[in-house]
């Protein structure tokens, strides 16, 4: 986390230099997702969510031969777990509805323009979990002995991973209102690859949908 928030402000320093600097928000719609899908005894079943993002956007930055784009973002975000897994002498079932806040810096080495309004960026995103809100239940039984349960409140200060990182590409159309304004709808896509959770189901990943408005403005 504390590398991320030295991230943030690096990126901040380098507004002066860029020519396009934006403002984001709007809603986005989150997927848990895993991988180990019905592989053994595990099966797994995930309900979406909606949250809202808002970012600060920095394009055309030159470094040596690469124009970058970077970004400085807060999402708020959740959704809805149930997972099972165990055998034949027994099994455990976590139901968990989860929402949380994070904090993120994104870096787009791939830009292209298209007809000088369509954009196009494909990079990476790294976050850090600011907060959790987390309620639901964990149950099994045990072969020859009492089933049980408990609240997951009950038994972790905290259910979800501190840091992430997936992929995200975004696509935008600027409407110009002068030389120096445009507003931009666009659309923009995140695939994880690291662990949403630190508890069980541990290996759940998370997709997001992202409808958004940006206002930007060139600075050189």
């Amino acid at each position: 986390m504390k590398n991320i928030i030295i991230g943030l402000i690096l990126t901040s320093s380098l507004t002066a230099f860029s020519q396009d600097v934006e403002i984001i928000g709007g809603l986005n719609k989150n997927d848990f997702f895993d991988f180990q899908q019905n592989e053994g005894h595990f099966s797994s079943s995930y309900d979406p969510d909606y949250g809202y993002a808002i970012r600060i956007g920095i394009e055309n930055i030159k470094i040596d031969w690469l124009t970058l784009r970077f970004t400085l973002g807060f999402d708020k975000y959740g959704g809805e777990v149930t997972a099972s897994d165990g055998g034949l002498g027994g099994g455990h079932t976590t139901e968990a509805k989860i929402d949380k806040s994070v904090i993120s810096l994104g870096v787009f080495p791939l830009n292209f323009k298209i007809i000088n309004r369509i954009d196009l960026n494909f990079g990476f995103e790294f976050s850090g979990l600011i907060s959790e809100n987390f309620s639901g239940t964990s149950s099994g039984w045990i072969m020859g002995e009492p089933d049980w349960s408990y609240e997951l409140n009950d038994k972790y200060d905290r259910f979800s991973s501190k840091t992430y990182f997936g992929l995200r590409g975004r696509i935008a159309y600027d409407f110009n209102i002068s030389d120096k304004l445009a507003i931009s709808p666009q659309y923009s896509y995140y695939f994880g690859l690291s662990n949403e959770f630190d508890e069980f189901p541990e290996s759940t990943k998370s997709m997001r949908h992202y409808f958004c408005i940006g206002i930007q403005r060139k600075i050189k």
